[in-house]
C-alpha cells in the first residue's frame, strides 16, 4: 500500500513537471514566432535553419509561398530522423513545437501585427535585428534545455553535438551563414543593387552571431560548471570541509611530485560558479600555500548537474 501511494506521488510530480515544461516551451515558441513576424520580417533579414530557408523562399517569391508552408514540409523528414535516432520524449516535444510554430507563423502573419521599430531608419533596423536575434537565441535555448526543440536544424545540430561534442550554436552558425549569403544574392538580384544584398546578408550574419551567443549561454547556463584540482599537504582537512559545508563530492587522486618525488594526494572537485568563492575560501583558510587549478567545464552529466537531452 505504501509503495503504491509513493508511486502515485511520483507520478503526480512527473506529470506536473512535464506540464510545466510544455507550458514554458509553448510560451517560448510563441515568442520565437512573434520575433520572426515582428522583428525579422520587417527588417528583411533571415534567421537560421529551416525557418531561415522558409523566410528566404518567402522573400524570393514576394510572399506567394508563406514561410510556414516550408517549415512543415522540411521538418517532416527531419522528424522521422529524430524518431529514429533521438529520445522519444524529445521527438514528441519537437513535433508539438514544430506544429505550433508553423500554426503561429500562419496566424501572426495574417494578423498584420504592428512593427516594434521603425525599420526605415537604419539604426532602428539594426536594433530590430539584434533584439530579434537575442529573443530567438534565448527562446530557442530555453526550449532545448526543457527537452524539446523547434525542429529543423536543431535536430541535425543535436545529432552532430552528440556524435562530435560540438556546440549546437556553433553548428547552427556554420550552416546558417550559407542561408544569409543566399539572402544577399536574392536581395541584390531583386533590387538590382549589390549593396542591398551585402547589407541584408551582413545584418543576417550579425543576427546569427548574436543568436548563437545567446543560445549557447542559455544552453550552458549562466551558472557554469567548474573543475577544481587542488594540491595541498592539508588535503585531508580541506576535503571534509567541502563535503560538509558545500555538499559537493570530492575525489582523491594519488599522484607524485616530479621535482620532490614525494607522494601526494590531488583533490578533484566539480562545482558551480556561484560556489567557487566559498570553496576557494575553505581551501586557503586551511592552507594559504595551496595550489588551485580552476578549469571551465563544458558539460557534466550526473546527479547535481543538468545536461542537454
Amino acid at each position: 500500500m505504501e509503495q503504491s501511494h509513493k508511486k502515485r506521488r511520483i507520478d503526480r510530480k512527473a506529470i506536473l513537471r512535464e506540464s510545466k515544461a510544455i507550458v514554458l516551451m509553448t510560451l517560448m515558441i510563441t515568442v520565437e514566432a512573434l520575433a520572426v513576424v515582428m522583428l525579422y520580417t520587417p527588417a528583411g533579414v533571415v534567421t537560421g535553419g529551416v525557418t531561415g530557408i522558409s523566410m528566404l523562399i518567402s522573400y524570393a517569391t514576394n510572399g506567394m509561398i508563406p514561410n510556414w508552408i516550408f517549415v512543415v514540409i522540411a521538418n517532416t523528414p527531419l522528424l522521422f530522423l529524430a524518431f529514429r535516432y533521438l529520445h522519444i520524449r524529445f521527438t514528441v516535444y519537437t513535433l508539438l513545437m514544430t506544429v505550433l510554430f508553423a500554426a503561429e507563423l500562419a496566424l501572426f502573419g495574417n494578423l498584420r501585427l504592428p512593427q516594434l521599430f521603425n525599420v526605415e531608419e537604419p539604426a532602428w533596423r539594426v536594433v530590430s535585428v539584434v533584439f530579434g536575434a537575442v529573443t530567438m537565441g534565448v527562446a530557442g535555448g530555453m526550449i532545448v534545455r526543457l527537452g524539446g526543440s523547434t525542429g529543423g536544424m536543431d535536430i541535425v545540430s543535436l545529432l552532430l553535438n552528440r556524435k562530435f561534442s560540438i556546440s549546437m550554436g556553433t553548428i547552427s552558425m556554420s550552416l546558417n551563414v550559407v542561408i544569409a549569403i543566399a539572402l544577399g544574392v536574392v536581395r541584390a538580384i531583386g533590387a538590382g543593387d549589390y549593396r542591398m544584398g551585402v547589407e541584408s546578408a551582413a545584418l543576417s550574419i550579425i543576427a546569427l552571431f548574436v543568436m548563437s551567443i545567446a543560445f549557447n549561454n542559455i544552453i550552458l547556463g549562466i551558472n557554469r560548471t567548474k573543475t577544481l584540482f587542488i594540491i595541498s599537504d592539508k588535503w585531508d582537512e580541506i576535503a571534509p570541509d567541502v563535503l560538509n559545508k558545500m555538499h559537493r563530492g570530492v575525489t582523491y587522486i594519488p599522484c607524485r611530485g616530479a621535482y620532490t618525488n614525494q607522494e601526494k594526494t590531488l583533490v578533484y572537485i566539480l562545482t558551480k560558479t556561484i560556489e567557487l568563492a566559498s570553496i576557494r575560501r575553505i581551501v586557503l583558510e586551511k592552507d594559504p600555500k595551496a595550489i588551485i587549478s580552476i578549469i571551465d567545464t563544458r558539460e557534466v552529466i550526473g546527479k547535481g548537474f543538468s545536461a542537454v537531452n
